[in-house]
């Protein structure tokens, strides 16, 4: 039942005239971040705010990511290691804005062995999943769900290497 009312929420959006332009705008920067191996092509969504988050991917109650109209973000699923892994990547409009988000986010999702001052965190879920969570500039990348700890980094760090690359 709540993969049906997931199902019906995300179609009424993404119908939506204003997400069929917040997805064009967005997906010209941001789809070049996103990792080609392992990508299911058909999962990528393009977004600006947190209802549109929530409709993919429940991650709080809370904006903890700071998402809105001077954001523009990506989820997209991949085929990881032993299963699956979920990316998310938000560009945000200054470093200043995306150190913030890290941190905030860091601090509520992750352990008390969060660093905000290390730009880069990787860490076992109560779950057995793994998730990771980057800096990168003005990006913010969090790989959620991998099967294992390897898969996790590894799709972290070829998402934060084409992040910068094209910085």
């Amino acid at each position: 039942m709540r993969a049906v009312i997931a199902l019906i929420a995300m179609s009424a959006f993404l119908l939506s005239p204003s997400a069929l332009g917040a997805q064009d705008s967005g997906r010209s920067r941001l789809l070049e971040v996103l990792p080609a191996v392992g990508l299911d092509k058909s999962s990528v969504f393009v977004f600006h705010d947190q209802a549109s988050l929530d409709a993919h991917y429940y991650l709080a109650d809370e904006t903890v990511l700071g998402l809105g109209e001077k954001t523009e973000a990506v989820f997209a699923r991949y085929l990881a290691g032993p299963g699956e892994a979920l990316l998310l990547v938000v560009s945000y409009p200054s470093e200043e804005d995306a150190r913030r988000a890290y941190e905030k986010f860091g601090g509520d999702f992750f352990s008390k062995r969060f660093d905000a001052k290390n730009p880069r965190t990787i860490e076992r879920l109560e779950s057995g999943d793994y998730a990771a969570a980057v800096r990168a500039r003005t990006f913010l990348i969090v790989v959620l769900e991998a099967p294992d700890r390897k898969s996790c980094d590894e799709l972290a760090r070829r998402a934060e290497e084409r992040a910068l690359g094209r910085l």
